[in-house]
């Protein structure tokens, strides 16, 4: 494919997005113009707030800080070892060639790989 291509593919990509701009800002402002939604908006304001009280003062007993607190460490934990496997499965795809892999229980699994471009 053509760098001609791409930087066709990306003006595309771009008129697309500022149309979905155009057409998100219509909707909103359409919501915002209904009396009938902006009440709604206003209870479920009201609500929210209520909910967040209580839920604060029940969240305040020890047992629950604990909980979150290991809720915490265990997504950390996930988190360190995905990026972890993401380096092992460069790496093994680097030495191998190959984009499959065999898992702990004899299952085929096949690697996805994402390419997004960065400014």
């Amino acid at each position: 494919m053509s760098t001609e291509m791409i930087n066709k593919r990306l003006q595309i990509i771009e008129v697309l997005n500022a149309e979905l701009n155009i057409l998100k800002d219509q909707f909103s402002d359409a919501l915002e113009n209904d009396v009938d939604y902006q009440a709604l908006v206003e209870l479920e304001a009201k609500t929210k707030d209520e909910v967040k009280v209580k839920k604060a003062h029940v969240l305040e007993k020890p047992s629950y800080k604990k909980l979150a607190e290991l809720i915490k460490e265990k997504r950390t934990e996930i988190k360190e070892n995905k990026e972890a496997l993401s380096l092992d499965l460069v790496d093994q795809y680097r030495e191998s060639g190959s984009v499959e892999v065999t898992d702990h229980e004899g299952n085929l699994k096949r690697m996805k790989f994402a390419v997004r471009l960065v400014s």
